[in-house]
Parts: C-alpha cells; sequence; structure tokens
C-alpha cells in the first residue's frame, strides 16, 4: 500500500511494536522507508544519499527524498534518531533486506545506512606554489 503525504504521521508519533514495511532507494544514493506503528499509524523518512548534498547521510521525516515538500531534517541525536536508527538496524540485522534488494542494491542500501550522521567535510583544494630564487 502506497500512502500519500497527507495520510503518514511524523515519526515521532508511532508507538511500539514499531516496524519497517516499505524499503527502496534513489539512484543518487538516498534510501527510504515505510515504518508503521500501533494505531495503524505510518511514517516514510529517508537518508539523504546525494554525493553533493550538505545534508548527506542526515535522517529526514515525512517522505522519500530530501527534495520532496514539506521534509522535516532530523537531529543528530534527536528523539527520532533513536527510534528510527534501532527498528531499521534490525530490519538490516533480521536478513529481510535480502527480501527486498539485488547483491548490489543491499550493497547499494548499506553504504548509505552505515555511514547515517557522519559528517560531511567541504572539500578544499590546496594548490602547489612554488618560489623562485
Amino acid at each position: 500500500m502506497v500512502l500519500s503525504e497527507s495520510m503518514l504521521s511524523p515519526l515521532s508519533s508511532l508507538r511500539s511494536p514499531i516496524k519497517v514495511t516499505l524499503v527502496d532507494a534513489y539512484g543518487d544514493g538516498t534510501i527510504w522507508f515505510s515504518l508503521k506503528g500501533s494505531c495503524d499509524r505510518h511514517a516514510t523518512l529517508c537518508i539523504d544519499g546525494r554525493a553533493e548534498s550538505p545534508t548527506r547521510y542526515r535522517l529526514f521525516d515525512g517522505g522519500r527524498h530530501p527534495n520532496s515538500n514539506n521534509m522535516t531534517l532530523i537531529d543528530l541525536g534527536g528523539v527520532e534518531e533513536g527510534i528510527v536508527i534501532p527498528v531499521v538496524s534490525h530490519w538490516v540485522d533480521s536478513g529481510e533486506m535480502e527480501r527486498w534488494f539485488t547483491e548490489y542494491g543491499v550493497e547499494k542500501f548499506l553504504e548509505t545506512f552505515n555511514r547515517y550522521g557522519e559528517p560531511q567535510v567541504q572539500a578544499v583544494r590546496l594548490t602547489n606554489r612554488s618560489t623562485r630564487s
């Protein structure tokens, strides 16, 4: 079942038990997952995997891609992070991922998920200056 944005709840409103119900990825490295809590509440979140993004490897609530409307960037160390990362980690460890993705898909999913929260350092180009005597 695909849920429209109007049917989604904020992640913080989900109550235990919470489980992963749908997972996919974009070619730009962004991964997304839908979670279902008690009382049939659903939330969709994504981890930004875009190479040049200032929010790369950060978690967003409210949709499948950081470019979607009304997305909320989740604070590192926030309550929401403490909900979703363990739930998705459990899903990864359960072996369910191999049912959703090809071997290449598993590799790409883990490439983004395992780097969640990693700081992004802006590349600094060093110039080599030579001095003449």
